[in-house]
């Protein structure tokens, strides 16, 4: 019998982000602020695959350094756009396929 380790959600959503961008600059890309396309067809890309991995948007926020309302907005134009799918209306992001 194997013993996995217990990850949170943190911990997971960073270890994503590492494999998403193992580059630093790519990362400080996303996380400063700002309003460019580059920085939020990117934003949009990393919140899809946490998304998909599910985790939760506010971990995701946090790892981000965004606030909560930002990730559900991209989220909701993920979801929009064909992107993602809810299972069910009020369903929670992390259900989302």
């Amino acid at each position: 019998m194997e013993i996995q380790a217990i990850k949170s959600d943190q911990i997971r959503a960073e270890e994503i982000l590492l494999d998403i961008c193992p580059d630093n600059a790519e990362l400080r890309k996303i996380t400063r602020p700002g309003r460019s396309h580059e920085r939020i067809k990117m934003l949009r890309q990393v919140i899809h695959r946490l998304i998909l991995e599910q985790i939760p948007t506010a971990v995701i926020a946090k790892a981000l350094k965004i606030k909560q309302p930002a990730v559900q907005y991209h989220a909701r134009w993920l979801e929009k756009n064909g992107k993602i799918v809810k299972p069910y209306r009020f369903a929670h992001w992390i259900n989302a396929v």
